[in-house]
């Protein structure tokens, strides 16, 4: 049991980010803390917690440590709580990337809602539209928008999303018609990213898929940029629909080529592939597959 006494010490020193607050934690002498964490790093080999007299940090080692530390730790405790019959109280903290935009607008209230019910888990949220290495970076979720391939990953389908082509009513009144995807190549794009030269992608009504060269006019590397360009009347764009339902809704964008849209994709909480995964995190996930729209 000493290895195990020592590990829970450990976290508790990194999540009071004390020695001496986590030693009045478990009622014992800082001295006997210390001891604790300096036996940890001996036997590992390693240290975890850089200390001066005046602050301390963890270690490149430290963090990933306590990240497998909070998991052991969690997967105990529910061991005994499941033998004793007993309910857990959900605490610890959650590590979750998003896409930005689909974060922002979308999961955002959902995860409010998640904090109201459990105050006890803390939430970490990286809303970031890169391609983020779960394990390698500690995350024990994420949200990816895509068709998914890697057999290494667990998934829990959230929704489906899909690009729609829409411009202002003032600007679509003041140009050529658009029933074609062709037609396009003589209106100002909106693009995101930086490539002025490149291709949309269209379904065909009758089935397949059609590649359309375009120019742009106006670039970014942000969604809402590009739909406040597009409200502003200044070319047509390609936007998630959680992105512009709204400006569709309350009539600042029209959409266009009803028909030819790409394929709708799949949101989706993806997590790796373990034969563990802690109850906060199975909580976190239940609750917005459950309370999705």
């Amino acid at each position: 049991m000493g290895q195990l006494e020592d590990l829970r010490a450990f976290v508790q020193i990194v999540e009071n980010e004390s020695i001496g607050k986590a030693a009045d934690q478990s009622g014992i002498a800082k001295s006997a803390m210390s001891r604790k964490l300096r036996l940890l790093e001996e036997r590992l080999q390693t240290e975890l917690i850089v200390r001066t007299t005046r602050q301390w940090a963890l270690t490149a080692a430290g963090r990933a440590y306590f990240a497998h530390a909070q998991k052991i730790i969690a997967a105990i405790e529910e061991a005994d709580a499941e033998i004793a019959n007993e309910e857990v109280e959900a605490s610890g903290e959650i590590r979750l990337s998003a896409p930005l935009h689909y974060g922002t607008s979308v999961l955002a209230p959902r995860l409010m809602g998640f904090m109201d019910k459990h105050p006890n888990i803390g939430l970490f949220v990286d809303f970031n539209d890169r391609f983020v290495d779960i394990i390698g970076e500690h995350f024990d979720l994420a949200v990816r928008i895509s068709n998914l391939q890697d057999s290494s990953i667990i998934a829990r389908k959230l929704a489906q999303t899909q690009h729609v082509f829409c411009a202002s009513p003032d600007y679509l009144g003041s140009t050529p018609p658009i029933a074609r995807p062709d037609d396009l190549k003589s209106h100002n794009i909106l693009q995101f990213g930086a490539s002025k030269r490149f291709k949309w992608t269209f379904t065909l009504p009758e089935g397949g898929e059609k590649s359309v060269a375009l120019k742009s006019t106006f670039n970014a590397n942000n969604g809402d940029m590009l739909l406040c360009a597009a409200m502003r009347g200044k070319g047509v764009a390609r936007l998630p629909d959680f992105l512009a339902s709204d400006a569709i809704a309350a009539g600042d964008l029209q959409r266009i080529l009803l028909g030819w849209e790409p394929e709708r994709l799949p949101v989706n909480l993806v997590y790796p592939a373990t034969h563990f995964l802690p109850h906060r995190v199975r909580l976190l996930i239940d609750f917005l597959v459950e309370g999705r729209k």
